[in-house]
């Protein structure tokens, strides 16, 4: 098992699960969801995982959940999350990341940039829709998360973030898609979100990584 971070367009770390020594590492290969299935031409081994820095990683909070998820599943998990990534953006690129990369499963948590910057949940979820839409068209599985909680200095939007998951369990139901609800495995956040009021800590990190496997 492997996880590229690709920062970008250049590929980064390539870590064998040892390395991370990770509670939950003994979980089965396929984690607790029973595989992708049938993705056509598509690896199922591979994933692909886009969002903003919360998946992207380097915030203090140790390893973001995408290596940790190589580690529980034995699958290749290649992060193309970016600071800053929106998700009126990764709708116009991730037709490319999935022409590039041919991944079984695209991983999607996305919504708290577009939030923090002013655009409604309608808007957020009409992109998420399109991702889905474009991972389904591409035979890769759609698996969709709901947003991990803002609070303290973050806590201004944390209305919009339970408006908006609200609307990705609908969206998730209505499209076919996977979901993975890290609203209710955060809680209200405490103990596992980074004095930064947004970004999980190490065992939020954790937890987000289980979430993940036991969707795959």
């Amino acid at each position: 098992m492997r996880w590229i971070n690709w920062g970008g367009a250049m590929a980064g770390m390539v870590m064998a699960a040892a390395v991370w020594g990770l509670t939950g590492c003994d979980r089965d290969g396929g984690g607790g969801g029973g595989g992708v299935g049938d993705v056509g031409d598509n690896n199922a081994d591979v994933y692909v995982a886009i969002g903003d820095s919360i998946t992207d990683g380097n915030n203090g909070g140790g390893a973001p959940y995408p290596p940790r998820l190589a580690a529980m599943t034995g699958k290749t998990v290649i992060n193309r999350a970016a600071q800053d990534e929106s998700a009126s953006r990764a709708a116009g690129s991730v037709g490319g990341i999935l022409s590039d990369t041919k991944p079984g499963a695209l991983l999607i948590l996305l919504g708290s940039v577009d939030l923090i910057g002013g655009r409604s949940v309608d808007g957020v979820i009409g992109s998420l829709g399109s991702i889905i839409d474009q991972a389904k068209a591409n035979k890769t599985v759609p698996v969709v998360a709901t947003l991990t909680p803002m609070v303290g200095s973050h806590s201004r939007w944390s209305g919009q973030v339970k408006e908006l998951n609200k609307a990705i369990r609908s969206l998730a139901s209505d499209k076919g898609a996977r979901l993975v609800d890290l609203e209710p495995a955060f809680g209200d956040g405490a103990g596992l979100i980074l004095d930064d009021g947004l970004h999980p800590n190490e065992q939020g990190n954790q937890i987000m990584a289980e979430a993940f496997a036991d969707a795959l």
